[in-house]
């Protein structure tokens, strides 16, 4: 199964945390934006950058070694 594929299957009740060495999903299905917003931060640190990655909101760390994938967001719209 190729990486297109794995991204399919990704829930949109879930955070996926992305580094060199793991793969990390949180629950996220009640959260509001907002909500989501502040839980990526806790997880990545108050300095993420938002873009969008293979049709996914994605935020990115100050360092840039962990990505968070937001499959229930397709778009940039308040983030």
């Amino acid at each position: 199964m190729d990486y297109q594929e794995r991204l399919k299957n990704f829930s949109e009740s879930f955070i996926f945390l992305i580094s060199n060495d793991k793969v990390q999903h949180f629950p996220a299905r009640d959260l509001t934006q907002a909500e989501m917003i502040q839980r990526v931060k806790e997880k990545l640190g108050e300095a993420v950058t938002w873009s969008l990655w293979q049709g996914f909101v994605i935020a990115v760390n100050s360092e840039k070694t962990c990505v968070a994938v937001l499959p229930k967001y397709h778009q940039l719209d308040g983030f």
